[in-house]
Order: structure tokens, then sequence, then C-alpha cells
């Protein structure tokens, strides 16, 4: 009698062992918390049309994030054309008194050269920037394609010099086509110059210039 009960209790012993074994050899859940934490999960940044490379990032919008009015135009912009044109035309925009910047650069093109480019395409417009509060554009600098579309919100007193500016630019443009790309001077002559409530001049020479001047309408009302 025993004999047989240290035999069981020996077998207990060790059926007690394999469970515990089993139990400590367990891994831990990937996704489980312990103390009532939270797991930390990291998300990939966000590329495609609207993401800034090369240049100072960009808030897009989101509860809380805030961003400078030269920003918020260049995304209108991005917003009111086609997708097409986001995957290979930069959005420039600045604000009185900061440094220039692509919003959407689709081409990774660096600061430094960002910097240049805008410089260089303020100049093709005629547009000092001194003379605007806040502004973006996207624009050609290939002379086979008549392509602009802007938002410029001139400093005080200095709206009728940018509106000239704008339509001088235009005006050169049309020109440069008219006996050159017939489809492009079309183009260049079906350009479209507002200014709206808020004192926003608004240049769109592009391809459905229609819409693209009414969806930036919407959104800047």
């Amino acid at each position: 009698m025993n004999r047989l009960y240290r035999i069981s209790a020996l077998a207990l012993a060790a059926a007690l062992c394999l469970v515990l074994a089993a139990c400590g050899s367990r891994p831990a859940s990937s996704g489980s918390t312990s103390g009532g934490g939270s797991s930390s999960v990291s998300t990939p940044a966000a590329s495609g049309s609207g993401s800034v490379s090369g240049s100072v990032p960009a808030s897009s919008g989101g509860a809380g994030d805030t961003m400078s009015e030269g920003q918020r135009y260049a995304y209108a912009i991005r917003d009111a054309r086609p997708a097409e044109d986001n995957e290979y035309s930069e959005i420039a925009c600045g604000d009185a008194g900061g440094e220039p910047m692509l919003a959407v650069n689709p081409n990774d093109m660096s600061a430094e050269d960002a910097a240049s480019s805008i410089q260089m395409m303020l100049d093709t417009m005629g547009i000092d920037p001194a003379t605007l509060d806040a502004y973006a554009f996207s624009m050609s600098m290939m002379n086979v394609r008549a392509y602009a579309i802007g938002v410029f919100k001139p400093a005080e007193g200095q709206a009728e010099a940018v509106q000239a500016a704008v339509e001088s630019y235009v005006s050169l443009q049309r020109k440069s086509f008219e006996n050159y790309l017939a489809d492009q001077y079309e183009v260049a002559k079906g350009a479209l110059i507002k200014t709206l409530p808020g004192g926003e001049i608004v240049l769109v020479m592009s391809e459905g210039a229609a819409d693209i001047m009414a969806n930036l309408e919407k959104t800047l009302k």
C-alpha cells in the first residue's frame, strides 16, 4: 500500500512538472499588453501626390493640424487638378517672411534646387514675392506646354501689381503659342483669371480650366 502511494505521488508530481514547463515555455502574444498599458504601433510615412520631399513637411489638414496660408493654397491646387498632374508637376508655395518650398514634390527635388527653381518660375511670371502675403503655384517651364495654376494673395496695396503681372504672363504665353502649337494656343487663350472674395488672384491656364477654377473657388471660399 505504501509502495502504491509513493508511485502515485511520483506520477502526480511528474505530471505537475510537465504542466508547469508547458506554461513557462508558451510565447507571449505580440499584441498583448501588461499592467493595463497599450502596445505601440508604428505606421509607415505616406507617400504620393501630397507628399513633401526635399522641403519642410506640411500638414494635409487633419484634426489639430496647422498649415500656412501658402500651404493651404498649394493643397487646394493639388485637390483641384487631375491626379495625373500631381504625379509629375511640383506645387510651390510661400508666405511673407518665410522660405519658399515645394508642398507637392513628386520628383524629390532637393530644398536647394527647389528654392532656385521657385525663384526662376516667379521671375518667368514677372511676380516679385515681396508683393505677396502668400502664394502657391504650379507651372510648366517647357515651351511645348501652356500650363500654370496659381493662387496669389497680394500684400497690402499690391493687388494691381500682382494682377498686372499675371495678365502680362498670360498674354506672353498666348503670343508664344499663337503660331507655334495650335492646341497649346487654345489652352493659353482659354486661361482664366479671377479675384476671390478673400483677395486672392487665381490663375488657371490648363486643359479643363473651368472645372479647376470651380474647384478652387469652392475650396477657398
